[in-house]
């Protein structure tokens, strides 16, 4: 199961891509550092959590990456705006206090996640906390702790797809997807998202691209 769909917002002048795979076209992983040299490919969740682990009495970090085939995007389309919509089943609990958190650290003033720009291939059946691809923090979204009485939240993710000096050029350019991870230390819980390896196929990451043409 799969959606990818395109049509044009006539009022605007805007071209728009939706994508939103499944198993067998998308491509997302986790890594976990308590299984350093494992592959997680099939993993249900899109996550960036840190919770203890009950066998093993410890906290185990996890992490994730994903990336959208944008091959049916033209190669001239200039991007105007992205769109990440992601779901969730059960909110992973957090004392409210992160809503407002102040670290008495210098220069620390927040806790939450963040999404990086992935400069390096990686293979979803492949990839392993050892072998995580780089990222970069140029451009990097932040998500901060949330309740919500709804299952869903969209992230502008524009920055990661566009060259970060758009006064020189925002045609869009290659990059190896989106890096999920928590920020700037685990100490928040997380959150965990539905993956496209996901049962319920409304609540699978997806991507929507707003764009025009030469």
């Amino acid at each position: 199961y799969g959606l990818v769909g395109s049509e044009m917002c006539i009022r605007d002048r805007y071209y728009k891509l939706v994508l939103q795979p499944g198993p067998r076209k998308g491509k997302d992983a986790m890594i976990s550092n308590l299984e350093a040299d494992k592959n997680f490919g099939d993993h249900r969740y899109f996550e960036a959590t840190f919770l203890s682990e009950p066998v093993l009495t410890v906290m185990r970090s996890n992490r994730s990456l994903i990336s959208f085939d944008l091959d049916t995007l033209p190669k001239s389309a200039i991007i105007k705006k992205v769109l990440l919509t992601l779901w969730y089943d059960i909110p992973i609990p957090f004392d409210t206090e992160y809503l407002n958190y102040t670290d008495p650290s210098p220069g620390v003033v927040w806790y939450g996640a963040v999404l990086q720009k992935i400069i390096e291939p990686w293979e979803e059946y492949k990839v392993t906390w050892n072998t995580q691809p780089r990222t970069v923090e140029t451009g990097q979204v932040y998500l901060s702790p949330f309740i919500r009485n709804c299952n869903m939240i969209q992230l502008n993710v524009t920055s990661l797809y566009i060259p970060s000096d758009i006064t020189v050029s925002n045609v869009w350019h290659p990059n190896y997807g989106i890096f999920f991870r928590l920020w700037p230390t685990e100490r928040f819980p997380g959150f965990r998202f539905a993956s496209s390896d996901y049962p319920v196929p409304y609540m699978r990451p997806e991507l929507t691209i707003y764009y025009t043409l030469p």
